[in-house]
């Protein structure tokens, strides 16, 4: 069974079920108006939890579906003093590998190893160096804030904020 699941750790705009479904089903996402193609197998998640990530979260690139905002990326050298809120979703193998080719191979260049959970490894996908920093449009970071809440419900909305704007470049 490990070997036809991964949990998928995403950290970004992911992490709201509704949008990372988008990479899953395909279609129009009412964010920020893009179309996605899907996965081939389109199969919803076998399950779901929060998950903490041991590496910095930050923003880069200029994402033209995302108002040529920067977007989510980790640094790929893990630290253990800095925790990135997350949350996991178990699919197949496949579904990993067709959402890295959506999100962007050559942007999402690096897959990192997060361990396992229940016997199946956790994954994620980042850069494979950190990037030059720029500030992401409000709408992605407000599809962050959605996510958060629904990934940590008992997360007060002034504690996310504060957790927004210490990983959003001064």
């Amino acid at each position: 069974m490990s070997e036809k699941y991964v949990w998928y750790a995403c950290y970004g705009s992911n992490i709201l079920k509704e949008r990372f479904m988008h990479y899953i089903k395909g279609g129009k996402c009412r964010f920020n108006d893009a179309y996605y193609n899907g996965c081939k197998d389109k199969s919803d998640p076998l399950d779901e939890r929060p998950f903490t990530i041991p590496h910095k979260l930050y923003f880069g690139m200029s994402s033209r579906k995302w108002e040529d905002g920067g977007v989510a990326f980790l640094d790929p050298e893990k630290d253990d003093s800095i925790m990135t809120l997350g949350k996991i979703y178990k699919i197949t193998c496949d579904q990993f590998k067709d959402i890295q080719k959506q999100e962007g191979d050559s942007w999402y260049d690096k897959i990192l190893c997060l361990g396992e959970v229940d016997g199946i490894p956790v994954k994620t996908f980042t850069h494979s160096y950190v990037v030059d920093e720029r500030k992401p449009f409000d709408k992605y970071i407000n599809v962050i804030m959605l996510g958060l809440k629904e990934t940590y419900p008992e997360m007060p909305n002034e504690e996310i904020e504060q957790y927004i704007k210490r990983h959003i470049m001064p």
